[in-house]
C-alpha cells in the first residue's frame, strides 16, 4: 500500500537583480560605549546607524525588500540575543534594529522596502542599532550579535 502526494513548487526567476554594495562583505557595526546607569528597561539608547546599499538594478526591478534574521533574545524576542557568554559579557541587555523611521524591526519576523530608483547609482537602505536593556538585573560588559539579511525582489 502507498500514498500519493502532490508538492507544487512556485518560483520566481528573474534575469538579474541588484547588486549590493561590495562595502558590504562582512559589515561591522560597532556602538560606541555606552553608560548603563539610569537606562530603563525597553528603551533604546545608544544610537548607531548603519546602511546597506544596492547598487546596478535593472529596470525591471522595482521594490528591493530586506529581511533580517538572528537568535533572539530570550526576553525580548524581537531583539539580537547578546552571543557573548563569557565573564566579560554584558547582562540583561539587548541589540535592538531599527528602520529609517526608527520603528523597532522585529527579528523573528520583518520585512522592509525600499523603492528603487533608477536615476540613483546606488539605492540605499538605512537603520539604526541600539541597546536595549531587557532587566533590572542588567549589567555591564561586551555585546556580540550577529544578524544575517536577505534581500528579495517583487
Amino acid at each position: 500500500m502507498s500514498d500519493r502526494i502532490t508538492i507544487n513548487i512556485n518560483a520566481n526567476v528573474i534575469e538579474k537583480s541588484c547588486t549590493i554594495s561590495k562595502s558590504l562583505s562582512n559589515l561591522t557595526i560597532t556602538l560606541g560605549t555606552n553608560d548603563l546607569r539610569d537606562k530603563k528597561i525597553g528603551v533604546p539608547f545608544g544610537e548607531t546607524p548603519f546602511t546597506i546599499s544596492l547598487e546596478d538594478c535593472p529596470t525591471n526591478i522595482s521594490t528591493a525588500y530586506i529581511k533580517f534574521t538572528g537568535e533572539s533574545d530570550l526576553v525580548m524576542s524581537n531583539l539580537l540575543k547578546n552571543n557573548n557568554n563569557t565573564n566579560e559579557g554584558a547582562k540583561s541587555i539587548s541589540i535592538g534594529l531599527y528602520d529609517v523611521n526608527k520603528k523597532n524591526i522585529d527579528i523573528k519576523n520583518n520585512k522592509t522596502s525600499l523603492n528603487i530608483n533608477h536615476n540613483e547609482n546606488n539605492n540605499t537602505f538605512h537603520f539604526f542599532a541600539y541597546y536595549i536593556k531587557t532587566s533590572q538585573n542588567s549589567s555591564p560588559g561586551k555585546i556580540t550579535s550577529i544578524v544575517d539579511f536577505e534581500i528579495f525582489y517583487d
